[in-house]
């Protein structure tokens, strides 16, 4: 048998529990396993712990997949903040969202194509401003994700045209506000995050971030990426354009002053799209692969493909908090719980008097 056969028969064996009976069973978001099922190949490369991600970068990674989730809500985010305390409490929607403790909202706005929304975070704990893009969250969204086919980038290569709309929709404020915060905050780091949609314009923002000598100070602070299910953005010029401005980033500030995060989970098919045939390409040479509990490493030569067989001390690991992976779910989390939650929020008139007794009464009804 094959050892993607034998693969295939050990998930078919997986018992799922009944908390994660009920967790599938409230599923309403698409998490397109059935387009990994259409579109994803395993990669020959087997993947072990020589590959596994050092607990250090895998918390920061999840740290950072806070910002990512959070400006999917559609409460205003300073509201949230500003009741991070009880939000944070057991069976509310930030339960797990332990990074907003001490984050501090600067920018929130909407791109003016599609109602993007963006926001800046500012960790002074941490000297970090973080920029979040939302990933597909409305039928606008959707609209701008269909639009496939390539408009040529003003540098070089072809871009999505939908994903390139929106970039352009957000890039001049994004880029204005953030000058002027890295002059005012001195930041150590800067970070750009986003989810599925989201991801794939701040790779856009991140290349004109590093192109742009006139945006950041001759001694800048680190920028990093992270990205969760994203998809493709470009073709191989784009792409290769993207990787030639890296190399000269970081070949003038140095081997720590840009690192890259593109995190794909285990049945997502979202990175799958745009299809190779179609001429996209990925931009990250080196993606980590999220399954189970754990990331790891891709080798460059394998950074195309969204499925991997993983072993681990000679026994083959399998999911086990979301056996069934996709889209929603990275970082230990439930992106839908936590919108869930926050639609609860709303129903519960958050923030007026007697909510969090209403909140309660909603989880309850639904326990």
């Amino acid at each position: 048998m094959s050892l993607s056969a034998r693969w295939n028969r050990l998930i078919e064996k997986v018992q799922l529990t009944e908390e994660q009976r009920r967790m599938y069973a409230a599923e309403r978001l698409d998490n397109f396993r059935w387009i990994s099922k259409l579109l994803a190949a395993h990669s020959p490369q087997v993947l072990n712990d020589t590959h596994l991600v050092q607990t250090h970068i895998k918390e920061e990674i999840e740290e950072i997949g806070q910002f990512a989730e959070l400006i999917y809500s559609s409460i205003p985010i300073q509201d949230l903040l500003e009741e991070i305390e009880t939000l944070s409490k057991e069976d509310f929607p930030l339960e797990y969202h332990h990074a907003l403790r001490d984050a501090a909202l600067l920018v929130s706005f909407e791109g003016s194509v599609a109602k993007l929304p963006v926001g800046i975070f500012h960790r002074p704990t941490h000297k970090q401003l973080i920029v979040s893009i939302c990933g597909t969250a409305q039928i606008q969204h959707i609209v701008q994700d269909l639009r496939f086919l390539k408009v040529k980038h003003p540098i070089s290569g072809n871009a999505h045209s939908g994903f390139w709309a929106l970039y352009t929709g957000i890039a001049d404020r994004v880029k204005t506000e953030l000058k002027a915060l890295i002059n005012f905050h001195s930041p150590d780091e800067i970070i750009i995050t986003g989810h599925s949609m989201g991801g794939a314009v701040g790779y856009l923002l991140l290349l004109d971030i590093l192109s742009d000598q006139g945006l950041l100070p001759p001694s800048p602070p680190a920028i990093k990426l992270a990205t969760f299910g994203t998809p493709r953005v470009g073709d191989a010029a784009l792409v290769s354009h993207f990787h030639n401005t890296v190399a000269e980033y970081t070949s003038r500030h140095g081997d720590q002053s840009f690192i890259e995060y593109s995190v794909r989970g285990y049945n997502d098919g979202v990175p799958t799209l745009p299809p190779l045939k179609l001429g996209y390409r990925h931009f990250a040479k080196t993606p980590i692969y999220a399954t189970g509990d754990q990331l790891y490493f891709v080798p460059e030569a394998e950074c195309e493909y969204a499925l991997f067989h993983v072993e681990s001390g000679n026994e083959r690991t399998t999911p086990t908090r979301f056996p069934r992976g996709g889209h929603n779910y990275y970082n230990g989390r439930e992106l839908e719980k936590m919108l869930r939650r926050i639609s609860w929020l709303e129903k519960a008139n958050f923030r007026e008097e007697d909510w969090e007794e209403r909140y309660r009464a909603i989880v309850q009804k639904h326990s």
